[in-house]
């Protein structure tokens, strides 16, 4: 195996927690003296509150859930370090990864506590713990550091200056007022806003301070979005250049919203408190509340909704993505018709030219248009078309 964790496991949320729950049983399995097999399913339902957080990723708009379990499997495959048994009584229609069975190997213990510079408990961190004493009572669940502390982090001069960063997170929910992650993260970690974006960090977070860190709230989605006063037709834009110019075309009938690559846990789009709007044009009120009370579902408006991005994998996962909110999204057929003539004509690129060789192959998405022609070119040609390689003015009409 690697000397060092890969380098894409880190950036993987919902892999990252994983490994390190698995690591935290096993730790206290050790501290308790019984040691037994660790097997969990993949089911947000599931009793266990902390397994829940570890699977909190699957639900975040912002990730990819069909990543997330791509990489998973790649991972588990490749490394060896748990078992993938899929669910023997999945039914059509429910992803795959839904109650597929995780078992730890117990002979990658090692190598998975080298990768995660986590030590077996029995060795104890003797200036962890004379350093930690004093700080105690100051969170609320302390048993829920590893028993042989924190690694002392770049960037930290020593252990009390590390401990009193995780001390100051409890000072700060103890305002009592509402905070994100990076917010928090900021003020208690040296103004590093990103600290706490590591999923491992935050599932810390919350086992230190069960009660306090229900005053941190979940990073909102800003939407930008061009409305007329009258609209009959809703075009999801992926790519900022291509909103703006479309936008400036000032179409009379058709609402853009630039959805700026938002994928997975795409349902809480759809919710008042995660979903914001910033409006391109001068918005009449009585069309900007129409859409909202369509956006948050509070009426039963029907429109046409559609997204138009790259012809590659990636935006086929995000269109796919957003029909989980938005069922009857289509891909928009005069924006794809220009992006996939150019593909026929054998101007696209390939995806090493874009940097795009780890875009994973996507089958269907469940919009027949997809499903049957732009899917397919896509993996005959195995070239892409980004979205601002199309000309424009010829969508004026499609737009009206």
């Amino acid at each position: 195996m690697e000397k060092a964790l890969p380098y894409w496991v880190e950036d993987n949320p919902l892999l990252i927690g994983i490994l390190n729950f698995f690591l935290d049983k096993r730790d206290s399995q050790l501290e308790r003296g019984k040691e037994a097999r660790i097997s969990y399913r993949l089911d947000l339902r599931a009793r266990s509150k902390r397994w829940q957080q570890v699977l909190e990723p699957l639900r975040d708009p912002s990730q990819d859930e069909q990543v997330l379990w791509d990489e998973l499997q790649y991972f588990a495959k490749e490394y060896q370090c748990f078992a993938v048994k899929p669910n023997p009584k999945r039914r059509p229609g429910i992803a795959e990864w839904q109650g597929a069975q995780l078992i730890f190997r117990d002979a990658c213990e090692d190598q998975l506590r080298l990768w995660l510079k986590r030590p077996c408990p029995n060795l104890r961190n003797l200036a962890w713990s004379t350093a930690f004493e004093r700080f105690t009572d100051r969170f609320e669940n302390p048993t829920a550091f590893p028993l042989g502390g924190l690694q002392l982090q770049a960037g930290f001069q020593s252990i009390e200056e590390e401990i009193s960063c995780w001390t100051a997170i409890g000072d700060e929910l103890r305002l009592g007022e509402k905070i994100s992650w990076r917010q928090l993260a900021a003020r208690c970690f040296n103004g590093d806003s990103k600290y706490l974006e590591l999923h491992s960090r935050q599932s810390l977070v919350c086992n230190l301070y069960p009660e306090l860190s229900q005053n941190i709230q979940q990073r909102q989605l800003l939407f930008h979005l061009y409305l007329p006063e009258e609209f009959e037709q809703v075009i999801f834009i992926e790519n900022q250049d291509t909103f703006i110019r479309l936008a400036e075309l000032k179409p009379k009938c058709t609402a853009l919203v630039y959805s700026e690559g938002y994928q997975g846990g795409a349902e809480r789009i759809r919710n008042q408190n995660i979903a914001q709007f910033s409006a391109f044009n001068s918005v009449c009120e009585d069309a900007r509340r129409q859409f909202l009370e369509w956006w948050y579902g509070n009426n039963i408006l029907a429109l046409p909704i559609y997204f138009w991005g790259d012809l590659d994998c990636a935006g086929m996962r995000i269109a796919a993505a957003l029909r989980k909110s938005f069922p009857e999204l289509q891909c928009w057929r005069p924006g794809y018709d220009l992006l996939l003539d150019i593909l026929c004509s054998k101007r696209g690129h390939n995806p090493e030219q874009a940097g795009k060789e780890r875009q994973k192959p996507i089958e269907k998405i469940g919009c027949e248009y997809a499903d049957s022609t732009l899917i397919p070119a896509i993996a005959k040609k195995n070239r892409y078309v980004d979205q601002e390689a199309a000309v424009l003015g010829k969508l004026i009409s499609a737009l009206a």
